[in-house]
């Protein structure tokens, strides 16, 4: 038996960040450790479990409590068929929500197959030590240095001004009283950025979709949603149903929804658009699915949905690279930049929703702002007159105030850097929290969401995607998104009322010296892989570097030789299990060599050991 991790999720479940901070600590203990890729099927991940002969096994699954029921009964049922229970040093561990870990108990799986429950538990001391305790580390000294390396990049300084302005924001519920937005003139409701001008705020936007059997509780949270005046746009949280079967529903009917609205043909599509034609009536939009896209749009277009919207595509993601989509990574880049140039044709402003993937994979910093200077290289190069740009803050969890600040700052920076001469493109900033940085605990979760937001608004956002406060612990209701809304709208309205306290922030030293250093580090990396391109040629200005950063071969061969890599992706031919990145007290998050490092790599350094 090895000394080794390994860790899956159920049912193609693509939320691994639990799992890759279970092997994070695995690897601090030293114990070796594998995370298999969501969309591997259960009899090669059985096999992989018998092949590799671990001695620790995580499965994860952060959906709905009945499916992973059904997916961890069918899954221990097969590692019970192979006698893998049998050798008693074995350990199994299963990670989800509190409603799973639950129902897992009232029916005795945990007892029956001897599983160690870990839960969505925000306490990064309790679920760092309970970790340890599950991997068999006896020695005091390593679980000491193990929980002070963790908490340590768990707890980043922060600026306490932000702090005192968040509690005024939730104190007495006061924000309860915000008034509902109202209805934007005929031109805003037929063109998003009109709707950005005609706002006094940031717009706001969110996902929104009733994981049910059928659309229409969904459809009735969206009239509820829109009669309150509770956002602008309503982006849709499609089913992995919708996005990979819509127009099958042979297929609806052969698999379970689980998780999101599954619509499954134009009628559906239009009366979810019907929903939101009352109240401040926002626009809508759903998730642009996973293959065939354009004719989507075509789709969508004929039924209100994308009308007064926008639309998010990514550019490596969705893909088999992280096993949402059934396109080789190869196929999906191609087809993500077409859908881009489809878009841009017909007008509809774009989002390339793909920087926050990266930090999903712990990214480090010079590479999420890489990713920025890749996008806009694309919808430059697309044509694309209204681009929208999301940035998402506290993701990972362990990025602080001063690390957000200056990544934000250099992305902002790089997409203006690699403009083309000439090129008269309207830039967008959009802003959200990671779900990962809320609490359970949902008072505390409440003053998360008004702290983060005052924190985006050093930026003057045009749009702030909203995340509803409970959503670390269950997915938002419209009543949810409608005090949501209420917390973020009363946050912008504060934040203007101290603008002179909270602007400066970004102009803090510590923060502008790390601006500074991430924009050469990542001009380094885009040249490095703008020579990867036909259309490269020696002596070429960085504004010309569009050309070579949105081929589509130069994007797949960066990929391929791992020029662009992340400790979290898990598809084998471009996994990059010997990567490490780890965040400082600022909260900055960079490539190192040896965890005990305390200077990181140059991009220089860590390109060159790739060809080595």
């Amino acid at each position: 038996m090895q000394n080794l991790f390994i860790g899956l999720t159920l049912g193609q479940d693509p939320h691994t960040v639990g799992i890759h901070k279970a092997g994070k600590i695995a690897r601090l203990a030293g114990i070796n450790y594998k995370i298999l890729p969501p969309a591997m099927d259960d009899d090669t991940k059985i096999r992989t479990i018998l092949d590799e002969n671990p001695k620790y096994v995580g499965l994860s699954y952060r959906l709905s409590a009945d499916k992973a029921i059904m997916e961890l009964e069918k899954f221990l049922y097969k590692l019970e068929h192979y006698g893998l229970f049998k050798d008693k040093e074995r350990r199994f561990c299963f990670a989800g929500l509190f409603p799973t870990l639950k129902a897992i108990k009232s029916i005795g799986l945990d007892a029956k197959y001897n599983l160690t429950l870990m839960g969505s538990d925000k306490d990064i001391e309790k679920k760092t030590i309970e970790t340890i305790k599950f991997l068999g580390v006896d020695s005091q000294e390593i679980q000491n240095s193990i929980l002070q390396t963790i908490l340590i990049e768990s707890q980043p300084v922060k600026f306490d001004i932000l702090d005192q302005i968040a509690k005024r924001v939730v104190e007495n519920d006061n924000y309860l009283t915000e008034e509902a937005l109202k209805k934007p003139s005929d031109y805003a409701l037929e063109y998003f950025p009109q709707r950005m001008k005609e706002s006094s705020i940031p717009l706001i936007r969110t996902h929104f979709g009733i994981p049910d059997e059928t659309i229409i509780p969904t459809i009735k949270g969206i009239e509820t949603i829109a009669i309150n005046g509770a956002v602008d746009e309503v982006s849709l949280g499609s089913s992995d149903l919708s996005q990979r079967f819509f127009g099958n529903e042979i297929a609806f009917k052969e698999h379970k929804n689980d998780g999101g609205v599954p619509y499954k043909n134009k009628e559906d599509l239009k009366m979810l658009y019907t929903a939101t034609r009352r109240g401040n009536f926002p626009s809508i939009k759903p998730y642009a699915h996973v293959y065939n896209l354009k004719s989507f749009v075509d789709t969508c277009l004929e039924t209100g949905m994308l009308v007064g919207a926008h639309q998010a595509v990514p550019l490596f993601w969705f893909s088999e690279l992280d096993g949402r989509g059934p396109l080789s990574l190869e196929e999906a880049i191609n087809e993500h930049i077409d859908t881009v140039k489809y878009l841009a044709g017909k007008n509809i402003p774009v989002e390339m929703n793909d920087p926050n993937q990266w930090s999903s994979r712990y990214v480090h910093d010079t590479l999420f702002v890489v990713d920025y200077a890749l996008i806009a290289s694309v919808m430059y190069n697309a044509g694309v007159k209204d681009m929208i740009f999301q940035h998402q803050f506290n993701k990972p969890a362990e990025t602080g105030d001063y690390g957000d600040l200056a990544k934000m700052a250099a992305a902002r920076e790089i997409i203006e850097m690699i403009r083309p001469a000439e090129n008269t493109s309207n830039i967008y900033m959009e802003t959200r929290a990671g779900i990962e940085h809320f609490s359970t605990d949902m008072e505390v979760a409440k003053y998360q969401l008004a702290r983060t937001t005052l924190l985006q608004m050093i930026f003057n956002p045009d749009v702030i995607h909203l995340v509803s406060y409970c959503e670390a612990d269950h997915a938002a209701t419209a009543e949810d998104v409608i005090e949501s809304s209420k917390i973020v709208r009363r946050a912008a309205k504060l934040y203007k009322q101290n603008i002179g306290d909270l602007k400066v922030l970004v102009n803090n030293e510590i923060v502008q010296s790390r601006k500074r250093h991430l924009l050469e580090e990542a001009k380094y990396v885009l040249l490095e892989i703008a020579k990867l391109s036909p259309n490269y040629a020696k002596g070429m200005t960085f504004r010309d570097l569009f050309k070579c950063l949105s081929d589509s071969k130069a994007l797949y061969m960066a990929m391929e030789t791992k020029i662009l890599s992340a400790p979290g992706i898990t598809l084998e031919q471009f996994s990059n299990p010997d990567m490490l990145t780890k965040s400082n007290k600022y909260g900055f998050i960079d490539c190192y060599e040896n965890w005990e490092d305390k200077t990181p790599m140059s991009e220089e350094k860590r390109i060159r050991k790739l060809v080595l």
